[in-house]
Parts: structure tokens; C-alpha cells; sequence
């Protein structure tokens, strides 16, 4: 005989069948949720599963009022916190954590949702970091400790074609510093070489200086006397 055209039931005997949907207060609900009370704390509260608490404030509370919104927004004063921690003073995301109260991870996601690159263990950054800021090297001597002075330094040594074992030996910093710095200054300027006019030594120089800067080096510069007494 034919089995089609005819209803099947698949129903299980055995099983005891659907819940009954649970009912919550909202009102009570709306309040634990604008005072930061967390979900996995308002979901023990009225003795029910997590998804079922989102499913209700998905349909009671605005999507400009919903929390996580504001959790990764940039003007939540504690990611304006953990911006300049992290870049400014290249906390570690641990460290940050441990302050603002918060996970290494939670950090890390709200820094992916800030549009805030994460810097690996060998970044080091020109424009705001000295060595000399490191916790290990605090009682170590640096000929140059303004930070704006050794950036330039540092610049005008490259520049120059000098070898690494030169550069750090000038400023009393180690090749790997030198390298890392070399590195990140390729990511951030773009260079070219080419032969000095006056004295005919390859020199590297920055795409965007002035263009008599371009054409000869900084040995021959007016103001490149205190580089030469340098080296």
C-alpha cells in the first residue's frame, strides 16, 4: 500500500513534549540591565537560560540604548582609557586589564573594534617610545634622552648609510633596537637613495623633506656639522 497521501506522525511518545515559554517581568528586567548587572547574573536571577534573556531584550530594549554598543564605542571613557595605555604608554594587555578591570581578551577586542592595530612582541614605536623607558634600562645612560632629539638622531644616522653596529654604538643602544627601529621606519617613511652631489656618497632621504634635502647629504649640509663631529 501506498504511503503517501497519508499524514505521518512523528511525534515521540516517550518524549514529554515542549516547554512552556517563560514570561518575564520586563520592567524588572530593564532595571537590572541599566544597572550594568551582568547577563549571566540577571539570567540566575529569574532562574533561566542566557538566550533567554537575550531573546527578551532584543524586543524591549532600543539598539542605541544596548549595551554592547557602548561597550566598543570610542567615547566609552574606559576605551578612551585603554586606547592611551596601549599607545601611549605601550601597556601590556594583561597590565591594562589588571586596571581597568577587565580580561586580556576583552582588551584585545575592544582595541580590534577601535580600529587600534595590536603591536607584536618586537614593535617598538618611534614616534612615542624611548629605550630608555624600559623597565630593565632605567639606570642606563643615554647620550640622548629627549625623545623628539633621538628620533632625529636616529633618522639622520640612517641617513646616512651608517651600519648598525655604528648607530648603536652612537646612540649606546643594541643592534636589535636598531633593527626594529629600521624596520618601522620603512613601514612609516618611504626612502630613496642616491649619489651627494658634493662629496659623491650614496645617502638616503625622506620622499617628503625639501627638495635641496634630496640632492645632497647630511654630511654636506650646513647644519650637519655636529653629525660629523659625531662620527
Amino acid at each position: 500500500m501506498a504511503w503517501y497521501g497519508k499524514s505521518i506522525d512523528f511525534r515521540n511518545p516517550k518524549r514529554p513534549g515542549r516547554h512552556k515559554r517563560i514570561v518575564l517581568d520586563t520592567e524588572k528586567l530593564q532595571e537590572l540591565y541599566h544597572n550594568n548587572k551582568p547577563i549571566k547574573d540577571i539570567a540566575s536571577f529569574f532562574n533561566c537560560s542566557i538566550p533567554t534573556i537575550k531573546r527578551h531584550l532584543k524586543f524591549i530594549i532600543p539598539v542605541n540604548l544596548r549595551r554592547y554598543k557602548f561597550y566598543y564605542s570610542a567615547a566609552n571613557p574606559i576605551n578612551q582609557r585603554i586606547a592611551k595605555l596601549y599607545t601611549n604608554h605601550h601597556y601590556s594587555t594583561i597590565k591594562i586589564g589588571e586596571i581597568v578591570g577587565l580580561c586580556d581578551e576583552t582588551i584585545r577586542k575592544r582595541l580590534q573594534r577601535m580600529d587600534i592595530q595590536l603591536r607584536g612582541h618586537s614593535f617598538k614605536n618611534l614616534e612615542t617610545f624611548h629605550p630608555g623607558n624600559l623597565a630593565k634600562r632605567y639606570n642606563k645612560q643615554y647620550p640622548v634622552t629627549d625623545l623628539h632629539q633621538f628620533n632625529q638622531k636616529f633618522i639622520e644616522y640612517y641617513c646616512l648609510m651608517l651600519p648598525m653596529h655604528k648607530i648603536a654604538d652612537l646612540l649606546k643602544i643594541d643592534r636589535g633596537t636598531v633593527s626594529r627601529r629600521i624596520r618601522f621606519l620603512k613601514s612609516l617613511y618611504y626612502f630613496k637613495t642616491r649619489i651627494c652631489k658634493r662629496c659623491n656618497n650614496f645617502f638616503k632621504f625622506k620622499v617628503t623633506e625639501r627638495q635641496k634635502n634630496s640632492k645632497i647629504c647630511g654630511r654636506c649640509r650646513l647644519d650637519s656639522r655636529q653629525i660629523v663631529e659625531c662620527i
